[in-house]
């Protein structure tokens, strides 16, 4: 299974555009290609998938965490290039998003439950918060990844969702952890409580703040990976 990181605050390749939202690319033997979070801009998502060689055509599913306008923003420019892909939303969602969805070509579907998208990768389902929102479970030979948008739930019950859902202990939580306004002692009980519940790997980006991303590397040393938009990691 292999992760491409597509969308984010900052690059690993200079050839990239920089910018605030989220979008990675899964890809799994055997099964159709999952795009989770369609960044912010429309055109910088297919610049930069143009620039990593991914063919906007071969993407069949698209999975969005919640509605926001840094994880939605470049759905129908997406769907406006290969409009033919299934894009699994939840209540959360507006009826016009959804139906502007629908006229460029997408079958939706609208689920607050956990979902399985294809065998191995699955929702965590809605999980409540400050905004409604879900992340995405994926089975590699190594173990479960999650990934998540934002983490507005709380990145802590996030990762207990998604180990219930799992049974067993996550390999890799990727994504926002939207830290970037707790002081560095929360910070780093977050990742403590993180390390309870045996997440090996953590690489934490978009929203989690550069303070907290600091704060996670002094836990977890080498195990906190670095993170940016050309990232392409295989679990």
């Amino acid at each position: 299974m292999r992760i491409t990181l597509v969308y984010d605050n900052t690059v690993c390749r200079r050839e990239l555009t920089a910018d605030w939202g989220f979008s990675c690319l899964i890809e799994m033997e055997g099964s159709p290609k999952i795009l989770f979070d369609t960044g912010a801009k429309g055109h910088i998502l297919l610049s930069n998938m143009e620039k990593l060689a991914i063919d906007p055509s071969t993407v069949e599913i698209v999975v969005i965490s919640h509605f926001h306008w840094d994880h939605t923003g470049g759905l129908l420019d997406l769907l406006q290039i290969h409009g033919g892909k299934e894009v699994f939303l939840h209540s959360a969602f507006s009826i016009t998003f959804a139906s502007e969805a629908e006229h460029l070509g997408a079958k939706v579907i609208i689920e607050d439950r956990m979902k399985e998208i294809t065998p191995g990768a699955m929702t965590t389902g809605v999980l409540p918060g400050p905004l409604l929102e879900q992340g995405l479970l994926i089975h590699g030979s190594t173990g479960w990844v999650l990934l998540t948008g934002c983490a507005h739930p709380g990145i802590v019950a996030m990762v207990e969702t998604a180990t219930k859902l799992a049974k067993e202990p996550l390999h890799l939580v990727m994504g926002g952890f939207h830290l970037m306004n707790l002081p560095a002692p929360q910070v780093a009980a977050v990742a403590r409580q993180l390390l309870s519940l045996e997440v090996a790997l953590v690489a934490p980006c978009h929203c989690t703040g550069d303070t907290a991303i600091e704060t996670f590397a002094s836990i977890y040393g080498e195990r906190c990976l670095p993170v940016g938009a050309g990232l392409l990691m295989e679990v």
